[in-house]
């Protein structure tokens, strides 16, 4: 299962009941200025805020719908002003001319508007393909292992960050990865780009995990270095990260860049998998003397769940600048016995309660366990 924060549908959907009613307020408010013109006395004269109906049309409607409310409004003006309800001091030729511009302008903007309109929807595939690329989408099941993820990023209205993650079938088992780069939101976003795209392709033909690693860490690297050439600050990029390789008879193998420490939910409560710190992704060109990272080993049991996370998780504050109690809430809600969605779930909701509604840095969450042998054979890509 994949969880993202999606966009808001717009109040203006015309498939929703709330869109059809917004979209005809400009038709309410043409009836009623029309009748209250109509009925009212002589000496008012309501008529002139018609030109408010096709500057309506033009925030809410569609050009067509703008186009005629402009010109029915001015014939509209134009009748009650001279045979249906006619002021007793002669016509009102100024207010005609006010309703006809206001029409005229109103045409235009409506043509601005959906163009922009346009525009925007065009920059949504785009940003959703990205998002695609940069957080591959993955089957239910991949090489035996059943996984779910979900993530959060901190910028508004994104969907990616500077976390990222993936799983791919591989001859080696199937290998997943979490990192979390240096910096936050759409600025770290080309680093994890280059994370993924490094981890698809090392992961497949790396037999050692380090080797993916240390093909990762030079990706970054190279990326810091095309970063100044391109006129950007000369900085050294990195990212904290976790790889590991899952058999589908529960054998785990994982190598840790500095990442947060992996938990494995079971029927007994929650273990916490400890390694000792090494060098983020990307730093060993600072410290070539470094040693990499060693191996863990260790197994799944048929109930067991292997959990991932990033920093976003275990360092979120709330107003009073407390972190977030990862560990303590794992221990009190995790259970290998339900579904690890609703687990995901629940973590997510508690971390914006926590932080008030909106997290300050990206926070990505992975959920792996081996399938069962039905699921295997029906949900396996």
């Amino acid at each position: 299962m994949r969880m993202t924060r999606t966009r808001e549908p717009d109040v203006a959907d015309a498939a929703s009941p709330l869109g059809r009613a917004v979209r005809a307020l400009p038709a309410a408010l043409f009836v009623i200025v029309f009748v209250a013109d109509l009925v009212s006395p002589t000496q008012f004269q309501a008529n002139t805020v018609l030109t408010l109906v096709p500057m309506t049309a033009a925030g809410l409607g569609s050009l067509r719908s703008t186009v005629c409310y402009a010109v029915l409004c001015t014939i509209s003006f134009f009748l009650l002003d001279t045979v249906l309800a006619p002021a007793p001091d002669g016509h009102d030729w100024a207010g005609l001319v006010v309703v006809a511009l206001g029409g005229a302008i109103a045409v235009p903007t409506a043509l601005l508007r959906t163009r922009l309109q346009d525009r925007v929807a065009r920059l949504g595939d785009v940003v959703q393909e990205v998002q695609r690329a940069i957080l591959p989408p993955a089957p239910p099941v991949v090489g035996g292992i059943a996984v779910d993820r979900c993530y959060q990023a901190a910028e508004r209205d994104a969907e990616v960050g500077g976390d990222v993650y993936d799983i791919i079938a591989t001859p080696y088992g199937t290998r997943a990865f979490i990192a979390d780069v240096q910096g936050k939101g759409l600025t770290a976003v080309g680093a994890g780009a280059a994370l993924v795209g490094t981890f698809r392709e090392a992961a497949f033909h790396e037999l050692d995990l380090r080797d993916v690693g240390r093909r990762m860490g030079n990706q970054l690297e190279r990326f810091g270095r095309d970063r100044v050439l391109a006129g950007g600050p000369d900085m050294d990029w990195f990212a904290t990260g976790l790889i590991a390789t899952l058999d589908a008879d529960g054998r785990v193998e994982i190598v840790n860049h500095g990442h947060e420490a992996p938990a494995v939910i079971g029927p007994d409560g929650v273990r916490w998998i400890e390694v000792d710190p090494t060098l983020p992704l990307g730093l060993a060109g600072l410290a070539p003397e470094a040693r990499a990272p060693e191996p863990v080993h260790f197994r799944l049991g048929p109930s067991d769940r292997l959990f991932l996370y990033t920093d976003g998780t275990t360092e979120a504050r709330d107003h009073d600048g407390r972190f977030f109690p990862l560990r303590a809430w794992m221990d009190r809600h995790a259970d290998a016995r339900r579904p690890p969605a609703a687990l995901l779930t629940d973590l997510r909701n508690a971390l914006l309660a926590h932080v008030g509604g909106r997290l300050t840095d990206d926070a990505a969450l992975m959920i792996l366990r081996v399938a069962e042998p039905a699921e295997r054979t029906t949900r396996d890509g």
